[in-house]
């Protein structure tokens, strides 16, 4: 389904929903009555619809915040906070038991290369037919100051912006841990409280029963439209190992035994129309496969992400639909007061940190292939960065399957680069202004069972050809495994 047919039919279907919350909308019994909904525990998924989604979102627009930064918000006080947390996501975020300080929102702005390309280049970007973007240099490529709710216009604005933040030449993480969860009582004595005696004890609070730990790397490299390079744009002045290439990503496992070895790496094309080229390393087979398209959305090595899950949405924006579906206030860890994540509640999956009260769009993706597991998922991307810190996606059937909450630190912190660099990561020393990547944590309602991916020894290096090449050239794939 191309573009501009897309844009017709599906505006409709997008703003029924919302028609009907607003024509029966009375704010308080409703808002309780959908809370109502996601009894505390985990949700029920036949309980959750997009309608019920977007009925929230509706209803909570214009809400006005009844809190303040200096507040820390209770059990005893927390229906202030539910116009301002994804309903999905009120049963994991609020808990008997619950501490969430609220702090003023921080200065989150990219640095000024990217401010300044941006201006430079504004209006130049356009998007074709078929949702592709075109004449892009670098920055942001939209202005969004006139979008408008259901419009799949702008929802592809919105979502090449979003594939376009500033992300400094990517990032390198030492020690990515995986950890799968189940409601429980306790995670004592799990290896991933115990291990490197008990380093991360600290980070796991509150209950769920861990299951499995995986542990690896990953680095994310970018090639083409660097605002911080001079024009064109291209690393390596677009040569060689860099020619074409948007970015390259590279994804290891070193633990479990069974797993070791195991190794993904992603090219994404310059051109938004080429399919990626995406590989695996399989140590069992001794050999690199070459992985297709679907397999980017199959369960990562058991676990409850996808590849194309990594930051919300790491996939290829022509293989979706895109709706701007409107904007919302919204409470979420933006600038962490730890480096690492911290983690605590009834099923250890609820941050313990300071929250911050920002403004974010909300965009509708809708994958074009009718294999594709999810039917639709939203996407909350805040307005400074354009980054993503909530989630959640629907089945076939339109029931609530998954849902992501994500949390970031800033580079900029004092305590962000010693701590950083202890836990392994390389030393910088440019000034980044980037919120850092550090947890993204994805919940199956269906399966009754998350996963945790917390960051360790994260880094925004300046990458050096030589050494990029032999971590993310699928000739150097199977070194030293």
């Amino acid at each position: 389904m191309y573009f501009y047919a897309f844009l017709c039919t599906f505006t409709d279907v997008l703003n029924a929903p919302l028609r009907k919350a607003e024509e029966s909308i009375v704010f308080k019994p409703i808002q309780y009555a959908l809370v109502a909904i996601f009894a505390a525990g985990s949700l029920a998924a036949n309980a959750a619809t997009r309608e019920d989604h977007l009925a929230w979102l509706k209803m909570n627009q214009e809400a006005t915040p009844e809190f303040a930064a200096g507040d820390t918000i209770t059990i005893d006080n927390a229906d202030v906070i539910r116009p301002f947390i994804p309903v999905e996501q009120q049963p994991t975020l609020i808990f008997d038991g619950m501490e969430m300080p609220i702090v003023e929102a921080s200065d989150l702005t990219p640095r000024q290369d990217y401010l300044d390309v941006t201006v430079k280049h504004l209006g130049e970007a356009t998007i074709a037919s078929d949702g592709a973007l075109e004449n892009y240099a670098a920055g942001r490529p939209f202005d969004p100051t006139n979008w408008e709710p259901g419009s799949a216009a702008h929802g592809y604005e919105l979502i090449w912006n979003y594939t376009y933040r500033w992300q400094f030449a990517g990032i390198s993480v030492a020690d990515v841990q995986w950890i799968w969860v189940r409601p429980g009582e306790s995670h004592e004595g799990h290896e991933a409280v115990t291990t490197d005696n008990g380093a991360f004890a600290e980070n796991y609070r509150g209950g769920g029963s861990f299951e499995r730990l995986l542990r690896g790397s990953y680095q994310r490299v970018l090639m083409s439209h660097r605002s911080d390079l001079p024009e064109p744009y291209l690393w390596n002045d677009g040569k060689g190992f860099a020619k074409g290439t948007d970015f390259r990503e590279y994804t290891g496992f070193d633990s479990p035994f069974d797993i070791a070895g195991t190794a993904f790496l992603i090219l994404r094309y310059d051109d938004p129309r080429k399919t990626d080229d995406s590989w695996a390393y399989i140590p069992s087979l001794r050999r690199v496969r070459r992985i297709s398209v679907e397999v980017k959305s199959d369960s990562l090595l058991g676990t409850d992400h996808t590849l194309e899950d990594f930051y919300g949405f790491n996939g290829r924006p022509l293989e979706h639909n895109w709706i701007y579906v409107g904007e919302a206030r919204i409470l979420a860890v933006n600038s962490s007061r730890y480096t690492t994540s911290h983690f605590y509640g009834p099923s250890g999956f609820a941050p313990w940190d300071n929250w911050e009260l920002r403004d974010y769009w909300v965009i509708n993706q809708i994958p074009i292939d009718p294999a594709h597991p999810y039917k639709e998922k939203f996407l909350y991307l805040e307005k400074e960065t354009t980054m993503c810190f909530y989630a959640n996606a629907y089945d076939k059937a339109g029931q609530l399957w998954k849902t992501w909450q994500m949390s970031k630190n800033w580079t900029e912190a004092p305590n962000y680069r010693p701590e950083s660099e202890a836990l392994g990561a390389r030393k910088t020393t440019e000034v980044v202004r980037v919120p850092s990547f550090q947890s993204i944590n994805v919940q199956d309602h269906q399966n009754d069972r998350g996963t945790l991916v917390p960051c360790f020894g994260n880094s925004y290096p300046t990458p050096v050809f030589r050494k990029v090449k032999r971590t993310m050239d699928v000739n150097y794939l199977t070194e030293g495994r």
